[in-house]
């Protein structure tokens, strides 16, 4: 693997709009200097603001999204990795519109959070990249597990739910994209297609498809905590309304391993009573068609060097579900709330 951002660079560069600073050093150059904010209160709070301002700016077809250069791209992602590592410098390097914030959440401690908000803690989203975060030290009991939601907005609540999983399970990082998966119109170079931003039929996923497009910087991040520490295992939360079980888990390969990370959670979903289906094992089925094949952060930390169009070779490091709303839904809907997943979370991952 050549690292962030391998795969169709070309796409993000065509794609227009460059984001951020093409060498990641807006802000000052001073390493004395605070470039942090920290704010009271926790991580859900605080998300929950986020995934409002961007319900409000950055839906489907409003183009928000600032596609970066392929340069950009990966300085903000470096950028972004060393500041949830402590970098204070890295943290002055960030683009204007994202500080790093400090917080201490009540559930995981102390963390790191890089995310869009003002001088006051508030949202203030231009760039679209997504918000990322990090314990300020790995306490016990912690898990080396990386927690997504590429969809925002449009698998409902898996941006509140990703975040909720990732502090209560003690996991190392968590990253959420910044907009709705169907934001921007250009068309992903990425294979695969879908019905998500269709009026009908199947269309090639969009550029804002932070699970289906390598020019983003949510793939460049992923990519470097993937190469950067390969005993980290990848949960990746999705949701649908298809026909699907409440719960299909896959690793994403087409093939199923019962031994596997994928395996264990869905045997810890099962034991919490909550109906699972198997990539590999009786799914995918012309109704229920959602196993993750062509999603391009499993496909690299699978060892793809091309994880655009190419499927990689060494499976099992990455567990991918999707959920129907009952396990989604906020606590307070009604709907089950996001427990099960977090106690199967505990129960599939070891603590260390």
């Amino acid at each position: 693997m050549d690292g962030p951002g391998t795969g169709q660079e070309g796409g993000a560069d065509a794609a227009g709009s460059d984001g951020g600073p093409a060498d990641g050093s807006d802000g000052p150059a001073d390493s004395g200097a605070d470039c942090g904010v920290d704010l009271a209160g926790g991580l859900l709070p605080l998300m929950t603001a986020v995934a409002t301002a961007m319900r409000a700016t950055a839906g489907a077809g409003t183009a928000a999204l600032q596609v970066p250069s392929g340069s950009a791209r990966d300085a903000f992602a470096h950028t972004v990795y060393a500041a949830l590592d402590g970098d204070a410098s890295a943290a002055c390097a960030l683009p204007p519109s994202y500080r790093l914030v400090r917080l201490v959440d009540p559930s995981a401690g102390a963390l790191r959070v890089v995310v869009e908000v003002n001088a006051g803690g508030q949202p203030a989203p231009s760039l679209y990249y997504g918000t990322f975060a990090a314990p300020a030290a790995v306490h016990s009991p912690s898990r080396a597990l990386v927690v997504e939601a590429p969809h925002p907005l449009f698998d409902t609540s898996t941006e509140l739910q990703a975040t909720d999983v990732f502090a209560k399970s003690g996991a190392r990082y968590l990253l959420v994209a910044g907009t709705h998966r169907c934001a921007d119109p250009a068309a992903s170079a990425c294979t695969g297609t879908t019905t998500a931003c269709a009026t009908s039929g199947s269309v090639p996923y969009r550029v804002s498809d932070a699970a289906h497009e390598d020019g983003l910087p949510f793939q460049a991040l992923h990519a470097l905590v993937s190469d950067g520490d390969p005993s980290l295992l990848f949960l990746q939360l999705h949701g649908n309304s298809e026909a699907c079980p409440d719960a299909l888990v896959s690793d994403c390969s087409g093939a199923w391993t019962a031994a596997g990370p994928a395996g264990v959670l869905a045997s810890a979903l099962a034991s919490g009573g909550v109906s699972v289906g198997e990539c590999g094992a009786g799914f995918p089925t012309t109704a229920c068609d959602l196993c993750g094949t062509d999603n391009v952060q499993a496909r690299y930390t699978a060892g793809s060097a091309a994880a655009c169009t190419a499927m990689g070779a060494h499976y099992g490091r990455f567990v991918h579900v999707e959920q129907q709303l009952v396990l989604r839904a906020a606590p307070d809907a009604g709907a089950g709330g996001w427990q099960p997943m977090i106690d199967a979370v505990n129960a599939a991952f070891p603590a260390q």
